[in-house]
């Protein structure tokens, strides 16, 4: 074969072959012809997704966020995107000293324990405790007023206050309003405890925990319980309580309990003048049977009247609740203060309330819910029977069902009357006792007293 013929053949055979390749592609299914490009896509590399043209649009709908889009329009790579990462906070949490997680007391371990399981459910949220003083030139009030001008960023996220020094902190511009949907349940909620949560129409404070005066005796050196006011003055067993301090309350409490108020009708503070005089009576005829001898009034705080107590020297004593929850053991028994008859209204009752004084945005609702735990009509259960305290929700008390205080919690919870603002308290309370241990110094008769505790008040 010459040269010419040769290259001919080649064409020929060439030609064969490209035939052959085109016929295998358009092969026949049915009434169905497989396109061309569907074959020469065949030989694309193996990593690459192939869409076709009428199903791009709807894929594209269809890709999530964790794709990506080649510059091939018909490939799409699948990418795996990370998780976003939770933000993380820290509540910066102040409270008074008997709420120290550190101390094996209960208010302590109390808080200790809550915070635990709520840091459990919530691990992006950290609560560090700062120990403040209740009173003094460190005190909580007093720090938190120079923090605020000089050290902003020293400041809590929130700050565990007692209804009177969070009425304090709304009247200096420390505390921030509380914006919150707990109390919609209002029925949930004794009665004191919603009360305490409102200054000025605005909610300040979340109330966890409540407190009040009682009865504190060892029964076996007093015998029977004592539930009733001529009993325990007749048995001539002295009386501990504070009547030289200017914030005890007990003089308050018999005042209240002989049916009067602290206020006028315009809200101007008060006191009735034969009311005040039944009250000084009352205190006059207990200490001509020994119940409150001259030597009281030199107590002027809790811890001394408690002192007087441990060592046996007194076996009656008016304290806090909180107070005997700290000092309780077999030996001691506590009952209500008697109320005269026809009286249900339990006065004096204070609260513990989670005031916000954080102004970050984000931090405050973190802050809110916490503060909202605290309060949750299960939780706020067990945190005021393990820490000694009064609830501020109506939760049915399962947590006290074996605690020997069920009946004397749900008593007073129930016919609780929350203390009174400052502006009256730091007014009446100071005259009235001043008063009383005029009477105890037999130094006056209760109608001298009651005129001139009336023209100390004007």
């Amino acid at each position: 074969m010459d040269k010419k013929s040769g290259s001919v053949s080649a064409i020929i055979i060439l030609t064969m072959l490209l035939a052959a390749i085109f016929l295998t592609a358009c092969t026949e299914d049915g009434n169905h012809v497989t396109p061309i490009s569907d074959f020469i896509n065949s030989f694309r590399s193996p990593t690459e997704i192939s869409v076709p043209a009428e199903a791009e649009v709807q894929n594209t709908a269809a890709v999530s966020e964790t794709s990506q889009v080649d510059e091939n329009p018909g490939t799409e790579i699948l990418t795996e995107t990370p998780e976003p990462t939770q933000a993380t906070y820290t509540i910066r949490l102040w409270v008074p000293p008997q709420f120290d997680p550190e101390q094996d007391i209960p208010g302590g371990k109390a808080l200790a324990a809550a915070i635990a399981s709520y840091t459990e459910l919530h691990p992006n949220i950290t609560v560090t405790i700062r120990i403040k003083a209740t009173s003094g030139d460190s005190s909580v009030i007093n720090t938190l007023t120079a923090a605020n001008h000089v050290a902003k960023d020293t400041m809590p996220s929130l700050v565990l206050l007692s209804r009177s020094h969070m009425e304090t902190a709304v009247q200096r511009g420390l505390a921030q309003p509380i914006a919150t949907s707990i109390f919609s349940d209002s029925n949930s909620w004794y009665g004191y405890a919603r009360q305490a949560a409102v200054l000025d129409n605005t909610i300040y404070g979340i109330p966890v925990l409540g407190d009040c005066q009682v009865l504190v005796y060892r029964p076996a050196k007093t015998g029977s319980e004592l539930t009733d006011w001529k009993d325990i003055l007749t048995r001539g067993l002295p009386i501990g309580f504070a009547p030289s301090s200017s914030t005890n309350l007990l003089g308050t409490f018999i005042y209240l309990n002989q049916g009067s108020k602290l206020t006028n009708e315009q809200g101007q503070t008060y006191l009735d003048q034969q009311k005040l005089t039944d009250t000084l009576t009352f205190f006059l005829t207990g200490g001509q049977n020994g119940a409150f001898p001259p030597s009281i009034a030199q107590l002027v705080d809790d811890g001394q009247v408690w002192q007087r107590f441990n060592d046996n020297t007194m076996s009656i004593i008016v304290s806090q609740f909180s107070s005997f929850r700290h000092y309780q053991n077999p030996d001691i028994s506590v009952n209500a203060l008697p109320l005269n008859e026809g009286y249900t209204d339990y006065p004096l009752v204070s609260s513990w309330n989670l005031v916000m004084t954080e102004d970050d945005p984000a931090l405050q609702e973190e802050t809110i819910k916490f503060a909202e735990y605290l309060a949750d009509i299960n939780i706020n259960d067990r945190f005021s029977q393990e820490a000694g305290y009064l609830p501020a929700r109506k939760s049915g008390l399962e947590a006290w069902q074996e605690d020997p205080q069920l009946e004397l919690v749900s008593q007073i919870s129930e016919s609780a009357v929350l203390i009174p603002n400052n502006q009256i308290i730091n007014k009446i309370v100071p005259v009235i006792n001043s008063a009383v241990t005029q009477i105890i110094k037999n130094q006056m008769s209760p109608e001298l007293a009651a005129q001139d505790a009336i023209s100390a008040l004007n």
